[in-house]
């Protein structure tokens, strides 16, 4: 069975000050931020790790390296970014809400008509970009060890379509450095979600 570890980066300066932190926010971890990732590598067996893919936006290359710890040649994917939200990319959450309440849901995340409102990807085609990544990841590995590092959205329009779940405002967002584990069968590629957002410390590998 092939064993996915999904992470989220580590916080950056824009996520700290409730700022749209996408593709275009391309910011390294803030203090706070690097204390989070190594915490979570104190709990975290990178030696039990195959292979490791990560978006190459500074805060997920960041986020990969410390994990890493120079253990495996990390691959990195353009296919992993962030959504790109365009020109409203860097500007202040609660600005925009204010302004575009239509474009939010009821958790204050984007839905997915916010690109009637900016110059933002759509949320199908950072589906396809994501589910295209995934099928070559799940055929190309088959019962090894994962490690996926990037974005809070990103990650969970994966989640979202991996699990065929209708509206991706049912997923939340996972917290800045946690991890979350899909298993894939071999042969049927079923994925499971074994468990969502977790932080350290904990043991990221019991069953």
């Amino acid at each position: 069975m092939l064993n996915v570890y999904i992470v989220r980066h580590g916080q950056t300066d824009t996520n700290k000050t409730f700022a749209i932190n996408g593709a275009g926010t391309n910011l390294p971890l803030n203090e706070t931020g690097i204390k989070q990732v190594t915490a979570l590598g104190d709990s975290f067996d990178i030696e039990k790790i195959d292979y490791v893919y990560a978006s190459p936006l500074i805060r997920a290359k960041q986020t990969a390296e410390i994990l890493d710890c120079g253990k495996h040649d990390i691959i990195y994917d353009d296919r992993l970014k962030e959504i790109d939200y365009g020109n409203w990319d860097g500007k202040p959450a609660q600005e925009l809400l204010a302004k575009y309440p239509e474009a939010f849901d009821e958790l204050g995340y984007f839905t997915e008509n916010y690109t009637n409102f900016c110059s933002g990807e759509s949320y199908q085609h950072l589906n396809e970009r994501l589910m295209e990544f995934w099928q070559d990841l799940v055929h190309r590995h088959v019962n090894e060890t994962v490690l996926l590092v990037f974005h809070g959205t990103a990650s969970r329009a994966l989640v979202q379509n991996i699990l065929h779940t209708p509206n991706i405002a049912i997923i939340g967002e996972a917290k800045n450095a946690s991890v979350t584990r899909i298993s894939v069968a071999d042969h049927s590629k079923q994925p499971f979600l074994r468990y969502y957002n977790r932080v350290a410390p904990s043991d990221f590998f019991s069953d």
